[in-house]
This record gives C-alpha cells, sequence and structure tokens, in this order.
C-alpha cells in the first residue's frame, strides 16, 4: 500500500513541478545507488542457475525486436514501435525477488534471473538501441588511428574520443555507469568486508524506496516537459496510444513469462519478464534524444505495479478461505 501511495505521489509531484525535469543528470546517480544496494545484498550460486533462465533472458532480448520489426511491418507509426522496443527490451526490476518472495516463490531463483537480466541486457543495449533509432553502431576510425602516425601513448586518448563520440560508445559508457560501476564497487565492498558489506546493503534497503520515488518524480517531469516541448509532435492520441501498448505489453509480458515458468516457477518467471527496471530505459531513451520512446517505459511502471498490487491482495486473502 505504502508503495502504491509513493508511486502516486512520485508522479503527481513530477506532473506538477515540471522544474524537476532539470534534475535529470541525477537518474544516473539514482539508478547507479539503487542497484548497489542490491547487489550488496545478493547472495548468489550457481546451483540456483537453470535453464529456464535462459529461456526468460533470450525471450527479453528477442522479444522487442520481434516486436519492433512487426509493429513496423503492419504500417504502425516508426515512433510507436520504438517505444514498444524500449518497454519490452527493459531488464527485470530489482524489486522482483522481492515479490516473488511475497508470493511465496523462490528469492534464490528470482535474484539470479535479475542478475542475468540486468548484466546481459545490459551489454546488449549498446548494439540493439542504434538501429533501433537509425543510427550507426560504430563509425569509421580515424585515419590517424590506421596509419601509424601515432605512438600507442597518443593513440589512446584518440581512440576514446572516437568511442565516446559513437552511438554504441555513448550508451556504452552510460550502461557502465549504471550497471556494471555499481555490480563491480558492491564485489569489491563484499571481498572487503565480508557478510558486514551484505549487512550495509540490509541497512540501506528501505532508503532505496524514496530514491525510487525520487527517480520516479523526475521522469515524471521529464515525461511532462517532453510532452509540453513537443505538444504539436506528440498530440493527446498518441500518448494515448502508448498506454495501449503499455498495457498489451505487461498483460502479454507477465503472461508469456508463467508459460515459460510452466509448472514450477510461474511465479518467478511471470515476474522476470513481466516486471522492469523502467527508470532504466527511460534514462536511457532520454539520453538517446529520443522522448517519445521514453513515454513507453515511463507509462509502463504504473501498470506492472498495478498487476503486482493486485497480486499481492489476493495471495494474502487466500489462507483466509
Amino acid at each position: 500500500m505504502l508503495r502504491t501511495l509513493l508511486l502516486i505521489f512520485g508522479f503527481a509531484g513530477g506532473g506538477f513541478c515540471p522544474w524537476l525535469a532539470a534534475l535529470k543528470p541525477l537518474m544516473a546517480v539514482f539508478l547507479a545507488y539503487m542497484l548497489t544496494v542490491v547487489f550488496l545484498r545478493m547472495r548468489v550460486s550457481r546451483e540456483t542457475l537453470t535453464l529456464r533462465h535462459w529461456f526468460v533472458l533470450v525471450t527479453n532480448l528477442t522479444l522487442p525486436l520481434l516486436l519492433w520489426q512487426g509493429l513496423l511491418l503492419c504500417g504502425v507509426p516508426e515512433r510507436f514501435a520504438q517505444a514498444a522496443f524500449f518497454t519490452a527490451v527493459t531488464p527485470t526490476a530489482a524489486a522482483a525477488p522481492v515479490i516473488v518472495n511475497l508470493l511465496g516463490g523462490s528469492i534464490s531463483f528470482a535474484t539470479v534471473g535479475f542478475l542475468m537480466s540486468t548484466l546481459c541486457i545490459s551489454a546488449a543495449l549498446p548494439f540493439l538501441i542504434p538501429p533501433v533509432l537509425h543510427r550507426p553502431v560504430w563509425g569509421e576510425l580515424p585515419s590517424v588511428l590506421t596509419d601509424g602516425s601515432l605512438s600507442l601513448w597518443e593513440s589512446v586518448p584518440t581512440f576514446l574520443d572516437w568511442l565516446g563520440a559513437q552511438p554504441a560508445g555513448l550508451i556504452l559508457g552510460r550502461v557502465f555507469f549504471v550497471t556494471l560501476l555499481p555490480m563491480v564497487f558492491a564485489i569489491l565492498l563484499r571481498r572487503k568486508f565480508g557478510e558486514r558489506a551484505r549487512a550495509w546493503g540490509q541497512k540501506l534497503t528501505p532508503s532505496t524506496l524514496y530514491v525510487w520515488v525520487g527517480l520516479v518524480a523526475i521522469i515524471a517531469s521529464s515525461a511532462a516537459q517532453s510532452l509540453k516541448d513537443h505538444a504539436a509532435q506528440f498530440p493527446t492520441s498518441d500518448v494515448w496510444w502508448v498506454i495501449v501498448i503499455d498495457i498489451a505489453l505487461c498483460i502479454g509480458m507477465f503472461a508469456l513469462g508463467a508459460l515459460l515458468g510452466y509448472p514450477k516457477h510461474i511465479r518467478e518467471c511471470s515476474q522476470l519478464l513481466g516486471q522492469k527496471n523502467t527508470s532504466y530505459t527511460t534514462y536511457l531513451a532520454f539520453a538517446c534524444d529520443a522522448p517519445f520512446a521514453a513515454l513507453g517505459p515511463a507509462f509502463y511502471v504504473f501498470f506492472h505495479n498495478a498487476w503486482n498490487g493486485i497480486q499481492l491482495i489476493f495471495y494474502k486473502e487466500k489462507p483466509k478461505n
């Protein structure tokens, strides 16, 4: 109940405070903090990795591309196909293991799935996003790097400058900051301090809820600002179509995940595919200058939280029957 109220407060606060859009640079910091806390308290073993984890991961990687191409082939305007792609390709939310636990499922199974989803999809996004936005993945290397005129020490900064200017390089840098850097930092802390580091993660977990609310507020404000700035390009009917797409995706993702997990891991696989870290791809869409595509994951957060709220209500009522 508290999570739902804070979600509503975050969206309302962002919608009524357009100045929060100026805080968009903090989105990466908030995401990095939340994932650091998650990585600090995670326990993962090889024994918990199953074939079903790979089924869910492959589905999460291939379905968005098929959906994007399918919508284009059906004559759907490209902006809607891009919004659908950014929503569908979003990796599993950090809260998925928590929801799975509350629904009586295996938290270790969900934790491994979350970790695989976060790392593998993050690694793939620098190569998936540029073609969807019609940008080359990599440009041609500067001639000074290929003609041998520079020494090794001179070529390194030149190469890094070139890499940072490439579409894939830009996305890779952002993915590294919000995903890989927190993971490496958490691993170093765990190796240095052992169980004490995990205890810190447990103590900091409640704070991630409020960081998440702040993130939601910035997302809502940024989305509202984008709608205002592009009012002529994004008519109200377009926004409603994105909402319809998100509802269909939410139903489809949770249902497909349940099918992949049948019969022993229905709840777990349903959450791994349906509950998404929408803040992550919303941030990437804004960073890639695709504000309309950002509306897809920005609105999706309503529907996956609503479905989980309904599940939790009915699950709590089961023992009374």
